[in-house]
């Protein structure tokens, strides 16, 4: 078997191009002959790498072993037309004798004897199990995806859960990393990112669908009850300028990065945290004018319109406006929120005298004050938390700390001479008031010009006129309210607190599925982006959640820690009667990675497969 050059002149102009074949010699009655195997197009390789290149595949294909590693632009061309030959021709048939029987027994070569082709099988069997169970390609298959396209779409989906990254990166962890080839029917090691691309596409046009259905089966593999709706935003930056884009917009960065355009996307989650919908904004996008779109799409899913009774809302404070609260109650639901206005000055006297407060405790926010004020057809639930208080002291301590030494260096650097004039002084100061907000208003910072040069600034003036915040004067508290009135303080505070599951949804899309940052630079390709990470998410949330009614409560960084060990590889020797035997099979896992497999009742067989070559 060898490669060979071939070159085309065009009759019609008279050009010449060049392209490579696969070749291999065979026996006729007529005497010996060459057979095309593959046409391999253009290649960029010289004489030499063409006569290395030829022996890699011969060997390669026959099974034999190579010691020697050429450069890794050979080995990878080498491997990409080896899994081609594979694709077309398959994994050649074993050679049996007449003596041996269906189970061959091998005496082979201790020394002949080594692994290789190492691919992750471990986290593989976990996503593909999940794939099966909330039955991915059925809702693919009512949305007119043929079965190559739904294997692609698994390729996308899986790889953001267990390898995140671009189109790019998951073609090379599908090539280079994953045995998931192993496991389809029709798509192979070979993949390139543009067919990526157009599944994301296609997946993108039936997003609506897709969620729904998802929805529905969530709901059924893990029994869950729509009691509360947990409604949230939030933003994530990209890299570049992102110019003429529709979607990056400058905005207030939750990550800290306003130099940086930013998306925002908004989230609707269950109470156990399980995505119900998702919609994407652009990054200057106002909280609570989302309110009204979002509950009019939750409104138009037949899921919703079927259900006998309405979900409660919650919300983050940013989006608790006046006017929304006043929508909720018109559109009939319940709700938990904090108002956006701070209600805390409004029972001050309650908060310093603590009289009527229950005493509760919770194992994460520690000790707690509650006590219920019910008034017409609300409830308020006035909440001071301990735990809450220390922190927020502490960070009104540290701002004001930060805040001065800032101040404090600049104005030694107009002491010094090095900046003098007022205008770049004043924009100074503005940028360090724009920094530390309420903390910079109180301090009035004034300008000392000098006394030789009037023009020239000499130092700064610092009074300070201290007005303590609502944060500051009351540490730890704050006000819930309700329209759930029949409900204990105890209660109310504990459907707000659901809150932090759409929180603890953003927090795993962004760092353990790598939604942030973005480099696409086409807005479609940023909505399949994030789209990608809340299909990847509900997988995921199922992982965790079965573990968690097994009583493991475990991160999905920690279970990828566990599983990644777990491989599928090759294990070739040579037999006594002059045979190469090449058996590919999935390892032993080890004692964790067993248990993680048994708690989600998934079963992890050796699936051997068998080559047998002639030496």
């Amino acid at each position: 078997m060898f490669i060979r050059k071939k070159e085309n002149i065009s009759k019609r102009t008279g050009l010449c191009s060049t392209y490579y074949e696969l070749v291999e010699s065979i026996r006729t009655e007529n005497g010996s002959t060459n057979r095309v195997l593959l046409y391999l197009g253009k290649l960029e390789i010289t004489l030499a790498e063409q006569k290395t290149l030829s022996s890699i595949i011969d060997r390669k294909v026959k099974g034999f072993s190579r010691e020697v590693r050429f450069s890794d632009k050979i080995e990878e061309l080498a491997e990409l037309i080896y899994q081609k030959y594979k694709q077309k021709f398959g994994r050649p048939q074993l050679e049996k004798g007449n003596d041996e029987s269906e189970e061959e027994q091998y005496t082979f070569l201790k020394e002949s004897l080594e692994t290789g082709y190492h691919r992750s099988i471990g986290l593989e069997l976990v996503g593909m199990h999940f794939w099966k169970m909330l039955k991915f390609e059925k809702i693919l298959k009512s949305c007119d995806f043929s079965l190559s396209q739904i294997e692609l779409a698994e390729i996308a989906i899986l790889g953001r859960l267990i390898s995140p990254g671009s189109e790019k990166h998951t073609v090379w962890w599908f090539n280079k990393q994953s045995s998931l080839a192993e496991f389809l029917q029709l798509e192979k090691i070979g993949l390139g990112k543009d067919r990526l691309y157009r599944i994301g596409d296609k997946l993108l046009e039936h997003k609506s669908e897709i969620e729904r259905s998802l929805r529905k089966n969530l709901k059924s593999l893990h029994t869950l009850i729509d009691r509360v709706y947990l409604y949230d935003l939030t933003n994530t930056y990209f890299e570049g300028n992102k110019l003429n884009s529709t979607l990056c917009k400058r905005g207030k960065s939750k990550e800290k990065r306003d130099d940086c355009p930013l998306v925002t996307l908004a989230l609707v989650v269950d109470q156990d945290g399980f995505p119900v919908f998702s919609k994407i904004y652009s990054g200057n996008q106002s909280e609570p004018l989302t309110l009204q779109e979002v509950l009019a799409e939750l409104k138009d899913s037949e899921d919703f319109i079927d259900r006998c009774a309405t979900p409660a809302i919650v919300m983050d404070r940013g989006i608790a406006t006046k006017d929304n609260i006043l929508l909720l109650e018109q559109e009939g639901y319940k709700y938990f929120v904090i108002e956006r206005r701070n209600s805390v000055k409004e029972f001050a006297q309650e908060f310093k005298a603590l009289e009527g407060f229950s005493e509760s405790k919770d194992k994460h926010q520690g000790k707690l004050y509650l006590k219920k004020i019910v008034s017409d057809t609300k409830a308020r639930v006035l909440v001071y938390s301990e735990a809450r208080a220390i922190k927020e002291r502490g960070i009104t301590t540290r701002w004001e700390k930060n805040f001065l030494e800032d101040i404090k260096r600049l104005n030694d650097s107009i002491q010094k001479g090095n900046i003098s004039t007022a205008d770049k002084i004043w924009v100074k100061i503005g940028r360090l008031k724009e920094k530390y907000g309420s903390t910079a208003a109180n301090y009035e910072i004034q300008l000392q010009p000098s006394n030789s040069a009037p023009q020239r600034i000499e130092s700064l003036i610092i009074t300070d006129r201290h007005q303590k915040s609502c944060k500051a004067e009351f540490p730890g508290c704050y006000v819930i309210e309700t329209n759930h009135t029949e409900f204990s303080a105890e209660e109310i505070w504990k459907f707000y607190m659901n809150l932090s599951e759409v929180e603890a949804a953003f927090r795993s899309m962004k760092t353990e599925l790598g939604t942030r940052p973005i480099y696409h630079q086409k807005d479609g390709r940023i909505e399949v982006h994030l789209f990608y990470s809340v299909l990847a998410y509900a997988i995921l949330k199922s992982i965790t959640y079965k573990l968690a009614l097994e009583d493991v409560h475990i991160s999905w960084q920690s279970i990828k820690q566990i599983l990644q060990t777990h491989m599928r590889s090759d294990i070739m020797f040579n037999t006594t009667n002059g045979y190469r035997v090449r058996n590919r099979q999935t390892a032993q896992p080890e004692a964790e990675a067993k248990k993680i497999y048994s708690l989600l009742n998934i079963k992890v067989s050796k699936n051997t497969v068998s080559q047998k070559y002639r030496l």
